[in-house]
């Protein structure tokens, strides 16, 4: 469904509450944001004075946890889920997250009055009319970043909105208020209060967006002071130098990570996260000659992972998510070295399910650098290298691994037992097989292969 259809069923909604009485129903939050940037919506939240068992009783409404307790249901209508809630304002925040208690009011400008930030603060009525009382059309138009109300308060409410806003700045021209920007530099340590969860959760969203913008919000949450304490492994790597003969994007390995984001586009949150900790390991491996002329890292790509692998641990990264991060950084320098690699080593790469994670990286780690290092000529050859063994076995890929000769084929043949033997017969049968160019279809030659392979293991 595509954005103005979705916000038409919105205002027919809208409609539908306000024709159940003397009541007034708004969509709020990011929509009229969005819709003044020319940008698309995926969702749509409405705001209303209606009372909720009136709701409950005209539409078919389902709880969210306790969201009811806040004032907020879901309705299901024309087959879309809106998130409804009703005109209110928040008692004390006593966890940095939500408030303790709320208070239902009959007007808009209370509930806008207790939002994050002016650009979030507007209201679309039934004829597509913006609501605006504290001003977000203007910081919108001026591209700024402004709290609603005093920036101390609404930080202390709830401490992820720091995050929020830096989220919000790294928007195209964006820029934060003074004196909200302040606030947060004076508040920055209260993010080590906010959930793994919360913060995962934001990092995805920034993540989420192009190259460019993702790049700036780590710019952003570094001046804001919030990166230390978040990635404090990302941080690490403004102090560690790079040749600028290697790397003319930057001075540091930090630029060069930055240089990587702002070269990537649409490509999924996990490759924009996994190019930003690719060289993270350098903080650990980096080794200078006697008079600090000569850097290096080697190994880098081993500590890179076992970083990457705490990171995701500690916000709470889903397993997939962190199976392909840690393969993309492992396996990125690799890519350097593709075009002279026998040929079963590539394919055992791009048979991993994480393969376009690594793709991305690796392209990001080379354009980044500019066109005198291996830029658009080099890796065209190395793409098409990679793919002319990808079509050539892909027949022979099952969930994503290579399948080229069956673990009881072997057993059979050489009376081995299950065990640790079989795999390392079967892997380098396959690797035979394909760096030779072997068919396997050929069944006495693979048998051979087999048989000769099992010696070699010491049956």
């Amino acid at each position: 469904m595509v954005a103005g259809q979705l916000i038409n069923i919105g205002v027919s909604l809208l409609l539908r509450i306000e024709a159940l009485g003397d009541f007034k129903a708004y969509i709020v939050g990011g929509t009229p944001r969005d819709l003044i940037l020319h940008q698309i919506s995926d969702d749509v939240d409405i705001a209303t004075n209606c009372p909720m068992e009136i709701l409950e009783k005209n539409f078919r409404t389902f709880n969210i946890g306790k969201s009811k307790e806040f004032g907020i249901l879901s309705i299901l209508y024309q087959g879309r889920s809106f998130e409804v809630a009703q005109f209110r304002s928040d008692g004390k925040y006593s966890d940095g997250r939500r408030p303790d208690g709320i208070t239902i009011v009959r007007n808009f400008w209370e509930d806008a009055a207790r939002r994050d930030f002016t650009i979030n603060s507007l209201a679309m009525d039934t004829k597509g009319g913006t609501i605006d009382y504290f001003k977000g059309i203007s910081d919108i138009h001026q591209r700024i970043i402004r709290s609603v109300g005093n920036p101390i308060e609404r930080f202390k409410e709830d401490h992820l909105r720091m995050m929020r806003a830096a989220r919000f700045a790294a928007m195209d021209g964006f820029t934060i208020e003074k004196e909200t920007r302040r606030a947060i530099r004076k508040l920055f340590k209260l993010i080590n209060k906010v959930t793994p969860e919360r913060i995962h959760g934001e990092l995805v969203k920034a993540a989420s967006k192009l190259g460019p913008q993702f790049a700036r919000y780590i710019l952003i949450l570094d001046d804001l002071k919030l990166l230390y304490q978040i990635l404090p492994e990302v941080h690490a790597m403004k102090y560690f130098r790079h040749d600028l003969h290697h790397h003319p994007e930057g001075p540091t390995v930090f630029g060069h990570s930055i240089a990587c984001l702002e070269v990537m586009y649409d490509e999924p949150y996990q490759s924009k996260l996994a190019a930003l900790f690719h060289d993270i390991g350098k903080c650990i491996s980096f080794q200078e000659d006697k008079y600090g002329w000569k850097m290096t890292y080697h190994r880098h790509e081993r500590y890179s992972e076992a970083l990457v692998k705490d990171i995701c641990d500690r916000l709470k990264f889903s397993s997939l998510d962190k199976e392909a991060m840690m393969f993309a950084v492992k396996n990125h320098m690799k890519f350097h070295h593709i075009l002279k690699m026998k040929p079963s080593k590539i394919a055992r790469l791009v048979s991993h399910p994480d393969f376009d994670t690594l793709l991305a990286v690796a392209k990001a780690d080379e354009f980044s650098r500019g066109e005198e290092f291996m830029y658009r000529g080099e890796f065209d050859e190395v793409i098409k290298r990679v793919y002319e063994i990808r079509n050539r076995w892909e027949s022979h890929v099952i969930n994503s691994y290579l399948n080229l000769v069956s673990g009881n084929r072997i057993m059979k043949l050489t009376g081995l037992k299950p065990g640790p033997s079989i795999g390392r017969i079967k892997r380098a049968v396959e690797d035979k097989i394909i760096d030779e160019r072997i068919d396997p279809a050929d069944l006495k030659l693979v048998d051979r292969i087999i048989l000769e392979e099992g010696k070699n293991n010491d049956i």
